[in-house]
């Protein structure tokens, strides 16, 4: 668009330098701007207008508000400079025009005689034929043609008529007055409006075939200018040779026919040469198309992949025979159809309709995986559509292949199958083993209860009995040193076997955990924690009493004494504490120290017996152990166990009795 813009920009300019340079005479360089724009100001005016008209026709504006804007002003400026020239030529060709004094009172004479001056007829002629071709520029007819460009070639032939009249002194010089003439500056910048005018739209008819890439553009573009220019040339040089005497003026003709006959020979020959370069340039491109199309189609006739091209409509242009197959169908019954006239099923014709619309509206390729209902079947297709783009890159359609995976997702199917059979059996095994494990876990629990019961019962019993007996023996016993000496080992003794007996009883099943629940037996726990190895141990727990499960109780207990110990073990810490969270949903126990830390490789590791047991109890309570800490930061690990109702069940009555015994023996 930089041409019909600079065309614009110069005749809005020289109509500009003639309004204001009839006003007061400027200078540039010595040379007097009258002198060099030797136009009138109601010239100017027009001008003026033509180039205001013609830079609002060749801006581009997409859309919206700005557009219609641009168009109503091109409009505008065109029809005023219309009907700026009109009264001239109404003048010239009727005697009359429009009355100035009344449509501008109070205006003096001389101004008015500046503006209103009738233009020369050519001049007004010229200046109705280019606002009407800037008012018709995209006015197209229905043979396809742009009346638009015929005015703008009739305004060239016009003002290039004088312009040629000049050169050659056809008019006289002192003709440049008269009514009839133009002016050669006028000539000039009419044709640079034509020129601008023909290159504000280069698609249309004729400009698209100057502008043509084909073979008729560049000759078009080669051939007019440089015969024109030659012709010029050889004009002015057999001109030249009659005024220096060379050869008689009766000689002009014949000769300039045969020096132009021999340069538009040469000219002829080589654009014949030209032709033939790009006819044989072109040749060896179809052969190399034709063997690249004949590759093409070996690929698409021998592929079992389903190939197809559609048009922007929908219309199938291109189907290879898979696709062919495919559909059901013979060639000259899918090419040119639509998806409603190619697939039985309404509904799978909608849905391909609508997967190549996006494809279209989208512009990118897209993949789909449907199952669609063939002539030959159901069939399962891996399909990727892209969108078809010509050289100026619109979308022209789209181009597809698919690929028929019903078998394949048949076994994927079966594969799935299996797989939930596979999932399904594992998990029964899983629960089965969970089952197991929670069952060896209770039997285990009452095996050491058991145990603790007969250490309690019996070697508790013999143990009090003894220490009673012997208790009535010493006392019976003389005051020798000797025996006073051997009494006190012998208490001594006792005493630490009683301790000891009762230590693995409350290791294998602690009294408080059956008689006063979980809460004290884990605040007894910590206690001794903190007696045996020195580390301050808090133990945070619920205010309201807690009514768990046995399972649950001695879950969370052992836990507790398995966190505690690997802590004692490993952790280095000096504070550990234990909290006991009880929410609506979910019991958590936290137990967490500010030890040495736990390595990232050892939180998942199997072979951790103390970590793997207590995920294993709480799994089979429906719960989870979560482990979190890094190397020097502590340890914190959390157990969540979900309050289902066999979790929260109430107390056997044989546990409610063993506690009350255990009181009472106690």
């Amino acid at each position: 668009m930089f041409a019909p813009l600079f065309a614009a920009c110069f005749i809005a300019v020289m109509g500009a330098i003639a309004i204001t340079n009839w006003h007061q005479q400027y200078w540039l360089f010595n040379f007097r701007l009258a002198d060099m724009v030797p136009v009138r100001p109601n010239v100017g005016i027009a001008f003026i207008l033509a180039g205001v008209a013609l830079a609002l026709r060749a801006v581009h504006i997409s859309h919206g508000g700005a557009k219609t804007a641009a168009t109503v002003g091109a409009f505008l400026f065109a029809a005023l400079t219309t009907l700026w020239a009109l009264p001239s030529l109404t003048v010239f060709l009727y005697g009359f025009g429009l009355d100035a004094h009344a449509l501008l009172p109070g205006v003096s004479e001389a101004a008015l005689a500046i503006y209103t001056e009738p233009m020369r007829p050519l001049t007004a002629l010229s200046f109705i034929l280019g606002g009407l071709s800037l008012l018709a520029l995209d006015y197209r007819t229905k043979h396809d043609q742009y009346p638009a460009e015929y005015g703008a070639f009739i305004l060239v032939g016009i003002t290039g008529i004088p312009l040629i009249g000049h050169l050659y002194n056809v008019i006289s010089i002192d003709g440049i007055s008269s009514t009839q003439g133009m002016m050669p500056f006028t000539s000039i910048a009419f044709l640079i409006l034509a020129l601008g005018i023909l290159s504000s739209r280069p698609t249309h008819r004729l400009m698209s075939l100057w502008n043509s890439k084909s073979p008729g553009g560049p000759l078009l573009r080669r051939l007019l200018p440089n015969s024109l220019l030659l012709l010029m040339i050889l004009d002015f040089i057999v001109k030249w040779g009659v005024q220096r005497g060379f050869y008689d003026a009766d000689k002009t003709s014949p000769l300039l026919i045969l020096l132009a006959g021999s340069l538009l020979f040469i000219m002829f020959c080589r654009t014949a040469a030209l032709l033939n370069r790009e006819y044989e340039g072109r040749q060896q491109g179809e052969a190399a198309l034709a063997e690249s199309n004949a590759l093409l189609r070996a690929v698409s006739d021998s592929t079992p992949d389903a190939i197809f091209v559609k048009d922007i409509s929908g219309r199938m242009i291109f189907a290879n025979p898979a696709k062919l197959r495919l559909l059901g169908k013979e060639r000259e019954n899918v090419i040119g159809y639509r998806n409603a006239d190619l697939y039985p099923d309404p509904t799978d014709a909608e849905r391909v309709s609508l997967e190549d619309q996006s494809v279209i509206e989208s512009g990118r390729p897209r993949v789909f995986e449907t199952t669609t209902n063939f002539p030959s079947g159901i069939r399962t297709l891996h399909s990727t559509k892209a969108p078809w783009l010509n050289a100026r890159g619109e979308i022209m359609g789209l181009v597809g292949i698919s690929t028929d995976i019903t078998e394949r997702k048949r076994m994927e199917d079966t594969l799935k199958a299996h797989e939930t059979q596979l999932e399904a059996l594992v998990a029964a095994r899983t629960a089965e083993v969970s089952e197991l494990i929670g069952h060896l876990e209770s039997t285990r629990e009452e095996e050491k209860r058991a145990i603790a019961r007969e250490l309690h019962d019996d070697l508790g019993s013999a143990l009090t009995a003894l220490n009673m007996h012997l208790s009535m023996i010493f006392q019976q016993m003389p005051p020798d040193p000797k025996f006073t000496e051997r009494s006190v080992k012998i208490k001594a003794l006792l005493s630490s076997i009683t301790d000891a007996t009762r230590r693995i009883q409350n290791g294998l099943r602690p009294d408080k955990l059956d008689v006063f629940g979980i809460k004290v037996a884990i605040a007894e726990q910590a206690l001794e924690f903190e007696k045996y190895s020195g580390m301050a141990c808090n133990a945070s727990l619920p205010d309201d009493p807690l009514t768990y499960a046995p399972r649950v109780d001695i879950a969370l207990f052992r836990m507790v004494q398995e966190a505690l110990n690997n802590i004692a073990k490993h952790a280095q810490a000096t504070r550990v504490d234990v909290i006991l969270d009880d929410t609506d949903e979910e019991i958590v126990l936290t137990i967490r120290d500010n030890g040495i830390g736990i390595a990232p490789e050892r939180l998942n590791n199997v072979m951790t017996h103390g970590l793997r047991g207590m995920r294993e109890r709480a799994a089979y309570l429906g719960g989870s152990v979560k482990v979190a800490g890094s190397q020097g930061n502590g340890t914190a690990i959390v157990v969540t166990i979900p309050k289902t109702e066999a979790n929260m069940a109430e107390k056997t009555e044989d546990a409610e009795e063993e506690a009350v015994e255990r009181s009472g023996e106690g």
